[in-house]
């Protein structure tokens, strides 16, 4: 007996036979399935962070982390103005040794923002590990309290308030334990973490403005 047209389409060969006939020019249903989910890859891709905002990490980190060994250097200098400089410089040095290690491709304000950032946040952990390491030497907390002391003595100089002038004295009193200057010197370092982390930032920012590449802006 010979098998109906049902059966037909049950074997192997049927099975091909009714691909044949349905598929056509528009391709078997498997086949655009396959294609409708390659087609759809780049733009599930487009709806997440945008290309040009992308960091690569690895040459990131290592330009960060030269640019905030500098700073951190440059910072240790008991000189405001000059450690400020460090921290703004250390943005904008991290910037452009990104650029040269990625060779092409444009360096936004954001990204150079988060290049500051991480070189800013770098440069105050090496920076920390050197102020934690010189209090473990006896002679640098002897250091560090006739620092202090001299510049209390020249704020003492001038004319002050005699509740000021108090203040000062007991101030004076407490940085001569070392638990009191401890707590002055990480007090020093939450305020340098501040100004490091703000300073960079800006300097990254400023620096991807001016040496993010130009390719950038004339294709744009």
């Amino acid at each position: 007996m010979e098998p109906d047209a049902a059966d037909a389409e049950e074997t192997p060969e049927g099975f091909e036979a009714a691909a044949d006939e349905r598929g056509g020019a528009g391709g078997t249903e498997p086949e655009r399935f396959v294609s409708g989910a390659a087609l759809g890859a780049p733009q599930g891709a487009a709806l997440g962070e945008p290309q040009e905002n992308k960091l690569i990490w690895r040459p990131a980190f290592s330009s960060a982390l030269v640019a905030g060994l500098l700073a951190a250097v440059g910072t240790s200098i008991p000189i405001i103005p000059l450690a400020m400089l460090c921290m703004f410089a250390s943005g904008g040095l991290a910037v452009t040794l990104y650029r040269r290690r990625i060779g092409q491709g444009r360096v936004t304000p954001w990204m150079g923002a988060r290049l500051g950032l991480l070189a800013g946040g770098l440069g105050f952990g090496l920076l920390a590990v050197l102020s934690a390491l010189r209090l473990f030497a006896a002679s640098e907390r002897t250091e560090l309290r006739t620092a202090f002391r001299e510049k209390m003595q020249e704020a003492m100089a001038s004319p002050a308030d005699p509740d000021v002038r108090q203040a000062m004295e007991q101030f004076r009193g407490y940085i001569a334990t070392d638990h009191g200057l401890i707590l002055v010197v990480l007090l020093c370092l939450a305020v340098a973490a501040i100004f490091f982390l703000i300073f960079s930032a800006l300097g990254g920012a400023l620096g991807a403005l001016l040496f993010g590449g130009e390719s950038g802006r004339t294709e744009s």
